[in-house]
């Protein structure tokens, strides 16, 4: 196993350890705001549908299950596959899925975005809500997605990103190293855990035009960008291009 695949295994590791206390900590250090930012997205995406009809989903990175759940519930007719490398984590996603009778439209699968096992343009979109960052090959996953997406097909991104107001990203740097970093190894008891999720966010470099010419690199075409609660996050839309 070379040294990102050890990286990979670690990561693994620690969602599966902090996984029952996961949903609880990111709603306490987003003050709740979290499950806005996951509507929104919903909410444009079921735009798109109005458009062309959306049947087959993919969630990336699902975790535990709290988007595509939000899917399932919006989109009436589609089918949801949610594939996470986190055994437990997805355990608590089939969880929630049964407590709202979702069995029959939401499927949970544990692999890897670089090795999406399904065939050439199975899935009208792909979502991806705060997981991208982890992605560890991210030109391989994103090469995935191209290939499982039917032509014209949506890929949706929620992600942390940088504010670009000073006094904004001042307060969320303290807030990020301080604030968040003690409540998150106070509830999880990992350290480990919750300094990897504050570097992840703190360093993580695809935000605004940089995502874009990511997406562009792998024939996506970027057509809605938009930045929410302060530029914290930021959701994209983009289309696959031939």
């Amino acid at each position: 196993m070379n040294k990102r695949s050890l990286k990979e295994e670690k990561i693994k590791n620690m969602f599966d350890h902090i996984s029952c206390k996961y949903d609880l900590i990111n709603h306490i250090l987003s003050f709740g705001i979290d499950f806005f930012w996951r509507k929104k997205i919903i909410h444009l995406l079921d735009k798109f549908n109005k458009v062309k009809k959306i049947e087959n989903i993919l969630d990336l990175a699902t975790g535990t299950g709290d988007l595509a759940i939000l899917l399932a519930n919006k989109f009436d007719d589609a089918c949801i596959i949610g594939l996470d490398p986190s055994k437990k984590m997805l355990q608590i996603a089939q969880k929630k899925i049964e407590n709202n009778f979702l069995e029959k439209k939401i499927k949970l699968i544990q692999g890897y975005s670089q090795h999406i096992p399904f065939k050439n343009e199975t899935f009208d979109a792909v979502t991806i809500a705060f997981g991208i960052r982890n992605f560890q090959y991210i030109h391989l996953s994103i090469r995935e997605i191209y290939r499982i997406l039917k032509p014209l097909g949506i890929l949706g991104i929620l992600e942390f990103s940088n504010p670009s107001n000073y006094w904004i990203k001042k307060i969320y740097y303290f807030y990020s190293h301080f604030i968040m970093n003690k409540i998150g190894n106070f509830l999880s008891n990992n350290h480990f855990a919750y300094n990897y999720l504050k570097e992840s966010i703190l360093s993580f470099s695809y935000c605004g035009k940089k995502m874009s010419k990511l997406l562009k690199y792998h024939k996506f075409n970027t057509i809605y960008i938009r930045k929410l609660t302060f530029e914290i996050v930021s959701i994209y839309l983009s289309i696959k291009i031939y």
